[in-house]
């Protein structure tokens, strides 16, 4: 028996050492190839070639975040207790502004753009009208739209002073005026003087049943809040516990709350990282120019709307792009084709805005300026006799038929109060405009003095009336693009009255 257990176990090593190195020859046989030579790759340099570079063991972790958590002493708005502080404040009177704000209440599209938000903001509650098209046939404002070059790469990338939020708010057609906080330590006397005229300057906006509106620009940190200098606008003061409403509009981060009086003006007094400069507020409101348009006044043949600035350069700007593109009209007559160049370009811009710069006030008065001019001016007569061609080609049938030259009966009837009242308002309208204007539609078009000889040919009482519309015109569609920055100095100057120094 132990002679078979010899056998035995002599046989098994023996056929484990087969099987060992059966197994070695099947492995070198079936070794699998490099994925780089399985497809036309080099093994040796495949595996530096499909090894990502970027991995290099360092990992950098990018934190997402939703909303934060309103300090202590701020309370968010639409829980219980700032509900009650609305409630309080709505009976007591000290809510009038916040349904306007509500209305346009809007989220900033960027984390800088805090600025550009509440001025949109701003300005859509205070129904003024952009002059210059949004999306398709409308006008609203946006972010996007408040340029006037008042906006640089730093102010998109890092945000915007309050010097250059007022002044943008000025461009676009706001009446603006700017509360700088004193350079002053939080528990000097200058402080609280601060703090009691902001104070008195809320009291009597947030119960003004006019459109008027606060911007505060503080800063977040003192609040403690996560962040640096912010702006939003204020939607309503609670008297009881002198509380602020903020309607924050980076509502990603915060939501509407309520903050102490003093916190937010203390906040204000910290200077500003970019520039130096003390924090602060402003007021907003309708340009007195807009208001002085619905007032009653005696009548004129034509006026100039009030037109911001920032329209005014968009419009310009507009006018002069289509006007530098290759436009295929052949027509033989210099004057019908520089007609089909400023109707088209006209078009392009949009003939409903245009048409709501220069306006007929008194037809009547009206068509007597233009017969005075279509008798003295051989360039008015032939420019009339062009749009008559125009109008007969079917060339646009936005504008309306000329009453004094080749119209007929019917198509002469007076339409009070609307701005394309005839054909003769956009020839008018062309020659009075500014020369770098002119000289774009044509070159017979581009003398200097072209409009001023224009006006001498109106009589009296309405010659120096028509030469100051041309002037207006000429300010209101400028030859560039500018701001109000005071050059050398990196301050701004503007027109809104400083309450507070």
């Amino acid at each position: 028996m132990s002679s078979l257990r010899v056998v035995s176990n002599t046989a098994s090593r023996q056929f484990c050492t087969l099987v060992v190195q059966q197994r070695a020859t099947a492995q070198q046989m079936v070794k699998p190839r490099d994925a780089g030579e399985m497809f036309g790759i080099n093994g040796n340099i495949s595996r530096k070639q499909l090894r990502p570079r970027a991995v290099e063991r360092h990992f950098v972790t990018k934190l997402s975040h939703y909303q934060r958590e309103l300090p202590n002493g701020h309370i968010p708005f639409s829980c219980p207790e700032g509900r009650s502080l609305f409630q309080q404040a709505l009976s007591n009177g000290q809510m009038e502004t916040y349904f306007y704000m509500a209305e346009q209440f809007q989220t900033q599209a960027e984390p800088t753009y805090c600025g550009l938000a509440t001025l949109a903001m701003v300005l859509n509650a205070l129904r003024v009208d952009p002059m210059r098209a949004w999306k398709g046939s409308w006008r609203w404002f946006t972010e996007e739209n408040l340029g006037c070059g008042c906006i640089t790469q730093k102010s998109v990338e890092h945000g915007m002073a309050m010097q250059v939020l007022a002044s943008l708010a000025d461009c676009n057609g706001a009446a603006t005026e700017v509360m700088y906080a004193p350079r002053a330590s939080h528990d000097s006397e200058e402080a609280k003087q601060f703090t009691d005229f902001f104070r008195t300057t809320l009291r009597e906006t947030c119960s003004s049943g006019e459109r008027q509106f606060l911007i505060a620009s503080y800063s977040r940190g003192f609040l403690g809040q996560t962040g640096d200098g912010h702006f939003s606008p204020i939607g309503g003061y609670h008297e009881e516990s002198d509380s602020v409403l903020i309607m924050d509009v980076a509502r990603f981060k915060y939501p509407p709350h309520w903050a102490p009086l003093k916190d937010l003006a203390s906040a204000m007094l910290l200077p500003d990282s970019e520039t130096g400069e003390p924090r602060g507020f402003m007021r907003l409101s309708a340009h007195p120019k807009t208001q002085a348009q619905q007032i009653s006044a005696p009548r004129k043949p034509l006026e100039v709307r009030y037109l911001p600035k920032a329209a005014g350069q968009w419009i310009a700007g507009s006018l002069l792009e289509k006007l530098a593109e290759n436009q295929l009209h052949h027509f033989n007559s210099w004057s019908t084709l520089a007609l089909s160049r400023w109707l088209s370009a006209v078009q392009a811009t949009s003939p409903g805005i245009l048409g709501k710069i220069v306006v007929v006030d008194d037809m009547d008065l009206f068509m007597d300026i233009v017969q005075q001019i279509y008798s003295r001016s051989e360039l008015f007569r032939t420019l009339c006799k062009s749009y008559a061609e125009l109008q007969a080609f079917g060339f646009d049938n936005s504008f309306p038929s000329l009453r004094i030259h080749d119209c007929k009966l019917e198509d002469c009837q007076s339409v009070s109060g609307v701005p394309q009242t005839c054909g003769e308002l956009w020839i008018l309208f062309l020659l009075l405009l500014p020369q770098h204007l002119r000289a774009a539609v044509s070159e017979h078009l581009a003398h200097p003095d072209l409009s001023s000889e224009l006006c001498k040919l109106v009589r009296c009482p309405w010659a120096l009336p028509m030469e100051a519309l041309k002037e207006t015109l000429h300010f209101a569609l400028p030859a560039k693009q500018s701001c109000t920055w005071l050059a050398g100095d990196g301050n701004l100057s503007f027109g809104p009255q400083l309450l507070w120094q």
